[in-house]
């Protein structure tokens, strides 16, 4: 393991992304015992500067390099803008970093195989903030109903703000790239399998020609084929949440019975009438646990992977009109 470290060793952690999802991964840092802050990272320094005063650390920086030659740091956590993940995974791989990486993997899966083989070479772990894996509602339908054979579900966002980076062509990539990920990464996970066919149909919907190109996605409903023979559908917009039903849920069924996870992904309800909202599940223990016992990830690059081709093969049915077969790399090679 790099930088011989034991299970009783503390480990030095430091961040590159000061913003919203920064401040999560953050306070996961200060809350798990056996982590060391060291540093904080952003192109402006000035949201450095309020990271390093609020969580503490040795010190803040504009330049991932300080981060990367640190000997002081194990695990590195991404939380930048989604078109900057690849170069900047890759290069903490390089360092012989550990990685806890925001979602999405990358924004290509020509990129997620990039990192794959950079983190393969380099030893290290790697592990994706796919936020659904970690509530402890979809942990218990995996538990209970196993893998369904049938699930359907939405993602309805309210009416999107256009100037944040996210919905930026480039940077964000829009939606799909957004919360899209989530929702793909949810089902592959639930049932068990990976995707073997796409059909989806939508595009500028809720804001067309507002988008810098006709090629981002606001709007999109989509059936995947998994390997095992289940099926999935959802339906993902910003076309406004309703006050019955739950702007974002799923519902699984087994053909014997079903669950639906609701409440923004924090409470399941089974079809008995049993509903639970068990507390989430801490992340960075998880990253720790796999360090130290040489373990896979609970959520893997496999995931981050086949989630960006699955984000792109909906892309490609939906401007073909067609369905599209998906192939998943071998990640032996």
């Amino acid at each position: 393991m790099p930088n011989n470290k034991t299970a009783s060793s503390s480990l030095g952690w430091a961040l590159i992304g000061c913003g919203g999802a920064g401040n999560n991964h953050a306070q996961w840092a200060m809350s798990t015992p056996g982590v060391e802050i060291h540093g904080f990272c952003d192109k402006l320094i000035d949201s450095a500067e309020r990271f390093y005063q609020k969580y503490g650390g040795s010190y803040y920086t504009t330049d991932p390099e300080r981060i990367f030659t640190d000997s002081s740091i194990d695990i590195v956590s991404i939380a930048t803008s989604h078109h900057s993940h690849a170069d900047l995974a890759i290069a903490a791989c390089n360092a012989r970093k550990h990685l806890f990486l925001e979602k999405p993997m990358a924004m290509t899966t020509s990129d997620c195989l990039r990192i794959h083989r950079a983190m393969k070479e380099a030893d290290v772990k790697l592990m994706i903030d796919f936020s659904i894996r970690f509530s402890g509602a979809a942990r218990l339908i995996k538990e209970q109903i196993g893998s369904p054979l049938v699930s359907h579900g939405q993602c309805m966002m309210n009416k999107a703000d256009l100037s944040r980076w996210r919905w930026h062509p480039e940077e964000g990539g829009g939606p799909l790239y957004d919360v899209g990920v989530h929702a793909v990464d949810l089902l592959c996970w639930i049932h068990n399998s990976d995707p073997v066919e796409v059909y989806a149909t939508g595009g500028q919907i809720t804001h067309p020609g507002e988008l810098g190109t006709k090629d981002m996605i606001d709007t999109v409903a989509t059936t995947i084929r998994f390997a095992n023979g289940s099926v999935a559908t959802f339906l993902m917009s910003d076309a406004g949440s309703s006050s019955v039903v739950s702007k974002c849920f799923f519902e699984f069924f087994d053909g014997s019975h079903s669950a639906v996870l609701h409440e923004h992904f924090s409470r399941v309800t089974f079809d008995n009438g049993q509903t639970s909202k068990p507390p989430a599940i801490e992340r960075l223990p998880l990253l720790i646990e796999a360090i130290y016992y040489d373990t896979e990830p609970y959520v893997s690059s496999h995931a981050g992977i086949v989630s960006t081709l699955l984000v792109e093969t909906i892309i490609a049915s939906i401007q073909t009109g067609s369905p599209q077969k998906i192939e998943i790399p071998n990640l032996n090679k």
